[in-house]
């Protein structure tokens, strides 16, 4: 992981400080519009959770204010008149029989057909969402409720009456021929389903929970789903001991918004806080989850494509340094490298060629002004005196029966006449001949101990080919081959024509070189790199012989350490029409 950080944070090119740059960039905004975005979505889904718990509040305060002017009504239908409470008590104490006799004798004198079942069976058919009515008086130690499924009644006994919804009103009862006096109480209960409708569904999901409260404290309605026993009993205590919000411990968990009806009611509306940040955080970490996954996206993608590109400036660069330190002919692989870096590998391999060839121009220059140079040595000395002199010492040589010293004297005359006429050419024979008077002089120096052969074809004496071709191979085996401490000491020059080719050899019995040395000697040959050299060795004649026949030329050496050394020179037919 070290090892990888320190990749990433390496500065070698302007490149990777980019990447770096845009990569430290591209997370901290990324991050800011993450913040933003959570805290932005945080304060709508606040507000919007905020706006049903008003909305809430104020659809509950209309809804009561709507069921208690029919409560007004409903109240209406049993004390109007003093015939009709009179009716309703007679009804609640009676038996069945007496207040059948009751209402018949009310008829017969009256006219008027007043029955409290009938009251309450129109009562239920006319609205629909009333599920109980129960009627209490001061006076009875039991009430009547009464239900759709019966809405004649029953008699409950108690004074304290329950109700089965949710959601029920209260009225009290005043007595007709004295409206401050209070002789009972009317209840009726409304279905719960028709308060909230489907918004009661979305706000139990939403962790909003909502309460209606009488003046008393006695809960009248309530909502919720969420909130533990304890919690609703600790509500109820507080507005049965007509404390007002702040609601003590329980605003430490839920946002509390209160509205106070026109007819002493207190609505509460409670939206818990734990609902409401698990919705904001688990909103926030969706956001957090998704944006991290696209910025590693982005990173990988965005390393990829700097790494791609890094390294092949990389490669650029190594291949510049090793120009710089001299090897003109790197050339740098342009088959995955694009746009402006392919233009710039591509000018810099034009580059490098341009500098060989400039080399190798140099290189040629340089040999024409040695050729130049000896040339202007060579004209120095008249070269007919040189022979004249020569030719006077071979004949007094002779003059005085010394044979031996006129024919060494003949040879090394005859090699310089070789080496100071002007001609870049030559024919295969008169540079073995040439090779042959070079070997007789050794000869002369270490009598016995030298043995030399030349064979060649017919065909191949008018052989044209660049002067000095073979002597430098001779004289490199009298320089490093030959042992002068043995008398078997021998070289032969084979010139012969098989399979289309023209081979000529040189090779010798000498000391040879080991295997390394020899593909030393091949790799350098091999490299086609032109090089300044101040000797006329074997790179020297590869170089002329490669330059003078170009593809129909070829070299092979071997060579065994102590076994000897050979040379072929390989030519195709086709030279011999040259």
């Amino acid at each position: 992981m070290k090892a990888k950080l320190s990749a990433f944070f390496k500065r070698d090119f302007l490149i990777n400080q980019l990447m770096q740059l845009y990569s430290i960039l591209l997370v901290l905004v990324s991050v800011f519009i993450m913040v933003t975005l959570s805290i932005y979505t945080g304060i709508e889904r606040f507000h919007s959770s905020w706006q049903m718990v008003e909305n809430t509040g104020v659809q509950l305060d209309n809804y009561t204010q709507e069921k208690s002017s029919l409560m007004t009504d409903i109240l209406g239908e049993f004390t109007n008149s003093d015939r009709q409470f009179e009716t309703l008590r007679n009804y609640l104490n009676l038996s069945p029989a007496e207040y059948f006799d009751y209402t018949n004798e009310v008829y017969r004198t009256t006219g008027e057909n007043i029955f409290v079942p009938t009251t309450l069976s129109r009562l239920f058919n006319a609205h629909g969402e009333i599920t109980e009515i129960a009627i209490r008086l001061e006076e009875s130690n039991h009430y009547l409720k009464a239900t759709k499924a019966r809405p004649q009644g029953v008699e409950v006994q108690g004074s304290s009456v329950s109700m089965d919804e949710s959601l029920y009103l209260i009225r009290s009862i005043y007595s007709p021929g004295n409206l401050t006096q209070v002789v009972g109480q009317l209840f009726v209960a409304f279905d719960d389903s028709m308060v909230l409708g489907t918004q009661g569904n979305d706000n139990l999901q939403k962790g909003i929970n909502s309460f209606i409260y009488s003046s008393n404290g006695q809960r009248l309605y309530s909502n919720s789903s969420r909130m533990t026993e304890k919690e609703l009993t600790v509500l109820d205590e507080q507005m049965q001991q007509g404390r007002q919000v702040p609601l003590g411990s329980l605003e430490k968990d839920y946002y509390v918004k209160e509205i106070e009806s026109r007819e002493d009611r207190t609505i509460l509306v409670l939206l818990s806080k734990q609902v409401i940040w698990k919705e904001i955080l688990s909103f926030a970490g969706m956001i957090f989850f998704f944006g991290f996954l696209i910025i590693a996206m982005l990173l990988l993608v965005l390393h990829r494509t700097f790494k791609r590109y890094s390294s092949q400036v990389r490669n650029i660069v190594k291949a510049t340094k090793r120009v710089s330190q001299g090897n003109f002919k790197e050339q740098i692989d342009t088959t995955n490298v694009q746009q402006e870096l392919k233009e710039i590998a591509e000018s810099i391999n034009q580059m490098t060629v341009s500098i060989n060839d400039y080399i190798e121009d140099i290189y040629t220059l340089e040999i024409k002004q040695r050729d130049a140079h000896m040339r202007a040595l060579q004209s120095q000395i008249n070269p007919h005196f040189l022979y004249n002199t020569l030719e006077y010492i071979r004949m007094y040589a002779l003059s005085r029966q010394q044979e031996e010293l006129a024919d060494v004297v003949y040879a090394f005359s005859a090699l310089l006449r070789n080496n100071t006429t002007q001609e870049k050419t030559t024919t295969l024979q008169q540079e073995l001949d040439f090779c042959e008077k070079y070997v007789y002089l050794y000869q002369m120096r270490y009598p016995d101990k030298i043995a030399y052969i030349v064979t060649i074809e017919e065909s191949l004496k008018e052989l044209v080919i660049p002067k000095f071709a073979i002597q430098p191979l001779v004289e490199n085996y009298f320089v490093h081959g030959i042992d002068y401490g043995r008398n078997d000491n021998a070289i032969s020059i084979k010139a012969y024509r098989t399979a289309g080719k023209i081979y000529i050899q040189v090779s010798d019995n000498g000391k040879g070189i080991d295997g390394k040395q020899l593909s030393a000697i091949q790799g350098k040959l091999a490299d086609r790199e032109v090089e300044l050299q101040n000797s006329i060795g074997l790179k020297n004649v590869h170089e002329r012989l490669r330059g003078f026949y170009g593809e129909a030329y070829q070299i092979q050496l071997e060579s065994t350490l102590w076994q000897g050394f050979k040379v072929t020179i390989v030519l195709a037919e086709e030279v011999l029409l040259k």
